[in-house]
């Protein structure tokens, strides 16, 4: 293998070798038609031939070798006046400068061809591992999605079997045997609630495109229908501004609006809720934002919310699986937005989330009915 290597990295100088003597010849050839001067073109493509062919080492050859043929076959056919040694001087000028520049294109060229290939390689392999995570993706939240439901009948069994028990033998039962079969009902309540957020939050990231134009005011129209026992019980005061149209799945953006509204009135204080729900253009996005008076959070726990079962400390006493906001987070991300939160303890949160606008002919704020007509103590933002 070495040989042919060899023969392989003499192949450029020798090509250089060629080419020189060739314009050598043709030089000689065409020097009657000049008056028995020798004009140097053929030469100058010798040496940019050379270049392109094996780069500026071989440029460099050929200019040596074409000024040698010069000094020691030309001479005497060549000016002998000053200005013909200008001519050559020019010419073992020019001769490098070309194979300087030719060289390094060359160089960049093969660079940029070895740069091609190699994207090409990494784009084939992350193509192949694009479509092994997909399709592990895929048979990941089939499992899941599969296991989910298996656990919902034995779970549901040991929450009425539980029930049935205490029915059954209540007048038998001490209040500490009572108390641990209602921890056992809650926590297979709770178990099932997870079991069933998981399920949603599945779903939320599920890659297939579902994108459709979505009326923000429908929306919340539907959750504050969804969440009228919650409201008309702690008395809440919303209030909704005009909301834009969304190139958003509707069930998709419920979901997150449910979230985020039922968690300001879940995660209420001593005051009776307030809650506020706007909207506003930003840059090439609109910008939504819920506000509301509850128990607010310390700042620093501001991502951590927003993670798969993750709850605040001063959340405990409340229900929930720990779920809502992380889905609310991959529903957003899913539509090239984001999602963040301003807080302070005791004064209440304000959760925004950015969308892209759905299009010149749909961006427009539209009046939520529900302000006007709904029973919800739901009413129209004074601005």
């Amino acid at each position: 293998m070495a040989p042919h290597l060899q023969r392989s990295d003499l192949k450029p100088y020798l090509f250089s070798v060629v080419c020189v003597l060739t314009a050598a010849i043709l030089t000689v050839a065409i020097e009657p038609f000049f008056e028995g001067k020798a004009p140097l073109f053929f030469l100058t493509i010798a040496v940019i031939l050379s270049a392109a062919f094996g780069g500026m080492s071989s440029g460099l050859l050929a200019t040596a070798l074409s000024v040698g043929v010069v000094l020691s076959v030309l001479r005497n056919k060549v000016f002998v006046l000053v200005l013909a040694h200008s001519s050559l001087a020019l010419f073992a000028v020019v001769g490098i400068a070309i194979s300087l520049v030719i060289g390094k294109l060359r160089t960049m060229n093969t660079a940029l061809i070895r740069a091609r290939d190699e994207l090409r390689v990494a784009n084939e392999k992350l193509s192949e591992r694009t479509e092994a995570l997909s399709n592990s993706n895929e048979e990941l939240e089939r499992f899941a999605s599969g296991l989910a439901h298996d656990l919902h009948t034995p779970l549901r069994s040991i929450g009425a079997l539980t029930e049935v028990l205490i029915a059954t033998n209540a007048g038998r039962m001490d209040e500490s045997s009572k108390e641990c079969a209602r921890l056992i009902v809650n926590g297979v309540q709770r178990m099932e609630s997870m079991v069933e957020g998981l399920l949603e939050y599945a779903a939320a990231v599920d890659n297939r495109d579902d994108t459709v134009l979505s009326d923000c005011t429908a929306v919340v129209e539907r959750v504050l229908q969804d969440l009228r026992y919650e409201i008309e019980a702690s008395g809440a005061v919303v209030k909704v501004d005009l909301l834009p149209v969304v190139r958003v799945n509707q069930s998709r953006l419920t979901q997150v609006f449910l979230n985020l509204v039922g968690n300001a009135v879940k995660y209420r204080s001593a005051r009776k809720p307030e809650i506020q729900i706007s909207a506003r253009e930003q840059g090439s996005d609109w910008r939504f934002s819920i506000t509301d008076n509850g128990i607010g959070f310390d700042m620093r726990y501001a991502d951590e919310i927003f993670g798969v079962f993750k709850r605040l400390p001063n959340a405990e006493g409340y229900e929930g699986s720990g779920v809502g906001l992380a889905l609310c987070k991959a529903v957003i991300q899913r539509y090239h937005g984001r999602i963040w939160v301003e807080s302070e303890p005791g004064k209440g949160s304000t959760f925004f989330f950015t969308l892209p606008k759905a299009g010149e002919h749909n961006d427009v704020l539209r009046k939520p009915a529900v302000a006007e007509q709904s029973p919800l103590r739901a009413k129209k933002a004074t601005t």
